[in-house]
């Protein structure tokens, strides 16, 4: 079967994991590992050729921590190839080591994307699908908060020295996904501050990131360039989501092929939630405009999760989805159910996507 062929390879490290391990000083914390799987099922209203239940990946996650130094790594798996030019089904999502600054953590390794915020939906928004979100990349990190009174300012800068091309993003969209390009010396940043009033708190943050995009195919190097800037507002249980990103980016040479989010471009967020304590449901809208493709999509994201047992999560979420390019539309209706198992139950990491 295609679970477990994918949970086997993870067998090794979780044998490791499993060992036992020798005494510590109590200023020391023991490494903390979990093992888990994500499981995904498509289900289309239309074009039912197109359904595909699969696992998504098998992962395996550790977390060591000592006096003021640490390191966290994620390491997933699954039935063939992330993508059809990988070498294997076995890749790093995140994995880095850490020190103690009066910045902040210092971090160094494949570490996570700093842009806007967190896509919390189980089949990715567009700002995923383009490769801003769910995009760990090589390089240097460092991410702080500083309290002030019930507020606090919080910020995060990265460096990344090369991508390589795990990221959510779908096949085509960008030099994620492009085997012919690399991403060199991206620099991003963010910082938001937190007024927190008690039973309401809001959020405006403010991001941007910059890189070289560097084609292996002949086609001239190029620079790409993000702003970004969001709000997030919550009451009791209740939240609101905004968030809006312009890109800029060096215009192609005559007759030369780059891929659509590539381009300039203009993208929108807007989400809705509500959390209970064995449930969430939350709605969530993305739509991104590519300028120089001449073309934009957009997605409708409603959703429910049912969390009432510690360590497992089952997701329902509808994707209502049109691309239009040009006079031309394309619509694709589909459900898509999840499932993401933890052990031991109760610690996690993963959120149930590829990236």
């Amino acid at each position: 079967m295609r679970v477990l062929r994918s949970i086997q390879v993870l067998l090794p490290s979780l044998l490791l994991a499993a060992s036992p391990a020798p005494a510590e000083s109590p200023a020391e914390t023991m490494p903390r590992f979990v093992l888990g799987l994500a499981l995904s099922d498509l289900e289309p209203l239309r074009d039912r050729e197109m359904r595909d239940g699969e696992l998504l990946f098998a992962f395996l996650s550790a977390e060591l921590e000592r006096d003021g130094w640490g390191a966290r790594t994620e390491l997933r798996a699954r039935e063939g190839r992330f993508r059809d030019y990988f070498p294997g089904p076995v890749w790093l999502e995140e994995g880095y080591a850490w020190v103690g600054t009066p910045l902040g953590e210092l971090r160094a390794g494949k570490v996570p994307s700093v842009v806007g915020l967190a896509d919390e939906t189980f089949g990715g928004t567009l700002f995923s699908l383009n490769g801003v979100n769910r995009n760990p990349d090589w390089g240097v990190q460092i991410v702080g908060s500083r309290p002030l009174g019930w507020h606090s300012l919080d910020w995060a800068a990265r460096w990344a020295g090369s991508n390589d091309r795990v990221a959510w993003e779908e096949d085509g969209k960008g030099v994620e996904s492009d085997p012919a390009a690399r991403l060199r010396d991206g620099l991003s940043g963010r910082a938001s501050f937190l007024y927190n009033r008690g039973l309401w708190t809001v959020r405006p943050g403010l991001s941007g990131a910059t890189a070289r995009i560097v084609p292996t195919d002949g086609r001239r190097e190029y620079r790409r360039s993000d702003v970004s800037g969001d709000v997030t507002a919550t009451l009791g249980p209740i939240s609101l989501q905004v968030q809006g990103l312009l890109r800029r980016a060096d215009g192609p040479a005559g007759g030369e092929v780059r891929p659509r989010a590539e381009r300039d471009g203009r993208a929108l967020l807007f989400g809705a939630g509500v959390e209970f304590p064995e449930s969430t449901f939350r709605y969530v809208y993305s739509e991104w405009r590519y300028d120089g493709a001449a073309s934009n999509e957009r997605i409708h994201q409603p959703a429910a999760v049912w969390k009432g047992r510690k360590g497992i999560e089952a997701i329902v979420e509808y994707s209502s989805r049109r691309i239009r390019t040009g006079e031309t539309v394309r619509t694709f209706n589909a459900f898509r159910l999840g499932l993401v198992v933890r052990f031991p139950f109760g610690d996690s990491t993963g959120r149930g996507a590829k990236g």
